[in-house]
């Protein structure tokens, strides 16, 4: 395990989180030349540097410039690519609460039960019981903040969940009460008290508000501060600002949805760079490790360009653009800048944070400790990523094949952007071998036991009586 806490010239080098992309050149980043590291520094063990977690709603990694698109805006992210790592194999699931309950734990998907989207109205969350990051760090002397989306339980359910599972504060998107309350108007939890906004109020600026604030109030001790973002999920209505500084490239000809979905795009990196702005405002921004994440894939009503390669979002649907997500991680002097092709899942997000900060997990997990990819060292990299999803169906990925639990083989290399969406079926004898080892570690991953049962079949059971076409984590 690689321990990365620094530090530097007496200074407690801080690890800062963002949710959404990591580092890599790109057709939009080639402009600007990158920016050089120095040697990565020795690392001093339980340093306990702070820690800042980013993650975007809906948002494939072939919607960010930095990962060659050419019809999204996204020059923070693109930014961050200069300056830190960018994952070019990054992936999540093809839904919201799967992701989030993967990230937050370390655990695949059937172990914790997340098997599926939590519906609205489902009467059952993430266990208390189950130890997430948040209580790591609380129990290692860090504060935790929150704000933005949570979708692991309904808040009229479970009033102070974030609190039972590892937050000492938080602001969150209160729930579905209509449609636009997604951006303008949100309900709102915080810490306990429930409040609905008026329809004048853009709920996005407010989470990146509770989120700079608490930096601002924890900037000489130790914190993790956790953004999931309700930006861009749907519905699909422009962001308040529309100036010079938002552009998109959509043709005259695309669709309404296509046009907002770009303009909340842009505005979504734009509260990425006040968070960046607020660093270099504090001086932070050298003794901080940003992490950009995503959660799933672009909705399937989006349609986006690499050059003129088009790829149909993929979320909820187990194909490579329903679950390939940006990841992006800086932290000046010790993160060297340039692309990693290394597998990334964000079940390996947590135990990296640790082994990051000096900590090991411990409990048991799944994911893995990748702080030597971060760090550009030798190491054991990830050569397969799982999937569970929906109950009984599954898929083992390595860097060529993608076997499912039907015995459907596809030969997606992710050499290029043109076979890994291809979605192409692997039917040559010659894959015979590359399926029997597939095989076989698809037969170990469905032995994963489930942590709690009863926790799983009421999540599925549940989900199946409800109305699933307004609930809120479509």
């Amino acid at each position: 395990m690689v321990i990365v806490n620094v530090l530097k010239q007496g200074l407690l080098y801080s690890v800062f989180f963002v949710a959404t992309s990591l580092l890599a050149t790109s057709r939009v980043c080639a402009s600007q030349p990158p920016v050089v590291s120095p040697p990565v520094l020795s690392i001093a063990e339980g340093s306990n540097p702070n820690i800042v977690l980013i993650m975007a709603d809906d948002l494939g990694a072939e919607s960010v410039g930095c990962y060659g698109s050419t019809v999204f805006s996204t020059p923070n992210l693109d930014r961050m690519a200069r300056r830190g790592a960018r994952f070019e194999n990054a992936y999540g699931t093809p839904s919201c609460s799967p992701s989030r309950a993967m990230i937050m734990t370390g655990q695949y998907l059937n172990r914790t039960g997340f098997l599926e989207r939590l519906k609205t109205g489902a009467g059952t969350g993430l266990p208390a019981h189950v130890k997430t990051f948040g209580h790591f760090f609380q129990q290692n002397g860090y504060e935790t903040g929150i704000a933005g989306k949570w979708h692991l339980g309904d808040f009229e359910d479970f009033p102070d969940h974030p609190a039972a599972n590892g937050f000492d504060t938080y602001y969150m998107y209160g729930g579905y009460i209509r449609e636009e309350s997604y951006g303008y108007g949100p309900p709102i939890w915080e810490n306990g008290t429930f409040t609905v906004l008026d329809k004048s109020v853009y709920g996005p600026d407010l989470y990146c508000d509770s989120i700079l604030t608490f930096i601002e109030e924890n900037r000489d001790r130790p914190f993790l501060a956790y953004y999931p973002m309700t930006l861009v999920h749907k519905p699909f209505i422009a962001p308040p600002m529309i100036d010079d500084q938002i552009k998109h490239f959509f043709p005259e000809s695309a669709s309404a949805d296509e046009k907002h979905y770009a303009l909340m795009v842009s505005y979504m990196d734009r509260l990425v760079g006040r968070v960046l702005d607020k660093l270099d405002e504090l001086g932070l921004a050298e003794n901080t490790l940003v992490i950009f994440t995503a959660d799933n894939g672009t909705p399937n009503a989006i349609t986006s360009h690499i050059g003129d390669l088009a790829i149909k979002g993929g979320k909820l649907a187990l194909i490579e653009s329903g679950y390939r997500i940006p990841m992006i991680a800086t932290w000046p002097g010790t993160i060297p800048v340039g692309t990693r092709d290394s597998f990334m899942t964000l079940t390996d997000v947590y135990p990296t944070l640790a082994g990051l900060t000096g900590h090991t997990v411990d409990h048991e997990v799944d994911g893995m400790d990748l702080s030597h990819t971060f760090l550009d060292q030798p190491g054991t990299d990830r050569e397969y990523v799982y999937m569970a999803w929906e109950g009984d169906r599954y898929f083992v990925r390595d860097k060529r094949f993608r076997l499912h639990q039907d015995g459907r083989l596809y030969d997606i290399p992710v050499s290029s952007n043109e076979t890994r969406y291809s979605e192409k079926h692997a039917t040559n004898p010659e894959h015979a071998d590359a399926r029997k080892r597939l095989e076989g570690k698809l037969a170990e991953f469905k032995k994963i036991k489930k942590s709690d049962d009863s926790y799983t079949l009421a999540i599925l059971k549940t989900n199946k009586k409800l109305n699933t076409a307004e609930e809120m984590g479509r």
